[in-house]
């Protein structure tokens, strides 16, 4: 897979979340993610859940696929306390 975002996006979320797109491969890629749907009126958009082992945190990838081998990452964040949960829930029903 081949990732993607806009340099200028990037800037502000390393200033706002202390995070950089470029490492949205670390959720993308996580063995136990959970995966959502977030639907947005002109494009399908995906939100991967899961807990990044070298940052020791549950983080929150939002992305759109492009092509058959393009991620375009949009947001990555740490999870919210109910994406926490959602997460748990998720780790515990497999």
């Amino acid at each position: 897979m081949r990732f993607t975002f806009d340099p200028n996006k990037d800037a502000a979320h390393i200033a706002k979340h202390g995070l950089s797109l470029a490492d949205a491969p670390l959720v993308f890629d996580a063995p136990h993610k959970l995966t959502l749907e977030s639907p947005r009126s002109d494009e399908r958009r995906w939100m991967d859940v899961a807990l990044v082992e070298v940052a020791g945190l549950v983080l929150v990838l939002v992305y759109v696929l492009r092509e058959l081998d393009e991620v375009r990452a949009i947001s990555l964040r740490r999870a919210s306390k109910q994406e926490r949960k959602l997460y748990a829930n998720h780790q515990e029903a497999q």
